[in-house]
């Protein structure tokens, strides 16, 4: 008999931890190609060189893969959102600036990232996995609200509009995002931006969009002069 059969095929934490970052991404790329609906976690596991069994060792089901990517993701665009906090000096409507321009930085450098945390639904399940019960929703627009009724209460913007003007700057950078990436993508894709009428680099449709953004926020500046 072969002893060395018994031999322990047992991976280190830092191999899982490999395989399971392999797997979101992988996953990630599959939620965006296919939709959720569309996804199927038999193939994912055959393009991972797994078995179906072997990848539910790490996540249960397509929507706990799904809560996953996304909680990655969402820990990576707060960290970053924290920094600009703790480092901002200046009026909060100059924060609201700081933020519409990290949101769309950071859906420029990996708008599929994007997708699955922005624009794609949840897959549908039956059962509750282990991540979901732990799971808090990352409410981005509840920052932008936030932060727009401090302006409010710091006497920088009038109070009138002021719901009117927290959906005016989501939709604003959330549709921004969405154009910018199809500017970057428009001699590669099936339905790209063509012609000389839409001849704008992403570059010059983000400065756009900024001016906008500002321009509508300082209509409902409150003019300090008036106060005195």
């Amino acid at each position: 008999m072969n002893k060395q059969k018994t031999k322990s095929r047992a991976r280190s934490p830092q191999k899982k931890q490999e395989q399971f970052d392999k797997i979101l991404e992988v996953g990630r790329d599959m939620f965006v190609k296919y939709g959720t609906h569309g996804f199927s976690t038999r193939i994912l596991a055959e393009k991972l060189g797994m078995t179906q069994p072997n990848l539910y060792n790490y996540v249960s089901s397509k929507r706990e893969l799904w809560i996953a990517i996304r909680t990655k993701y969402y820990n990576e665009f707060y960290k970053g959102i924290r920094k600009i906090i703790g480092e901002h000096k200046g009026t909060i409507v100059e924060l609201l600036y700081k933020f519409a321009e990290y949101y769309l930085e950071f859906a420029a450098a990996d708008y599929k990232r994007f997708q699955i945390m922005f624009v794609l639904a949840a897959p549908p399940s039956k059962k509750t996995g282990p991540l979901e019960k732990e799971y808090n929703p990352f409410l981005t627009t509840r920052f932008v609200l936030d932060y727009v009724k401090k302006a409010i209460e710091a006497n920088e913007l009038i109070p009138d509009g002021s719901i009117e003007l927290f959906y005016a700057i989501y939709s604003l950078i959330y549709g921004a995002a969405k154009v910018e990436a199809d500017l970057k993508l428009r001699d590669k894709i099936t339905e790209p931006m063509t012609g000389e009428f839409y001849s704008l680099s992403a570059i010059e449709f983000r400065k756009f969009i900024i001016k906008e953004l500002r321009d509508r926020i300082e209509r409902n500046r409150i003019n300090k002069n008036s106060l005195k």
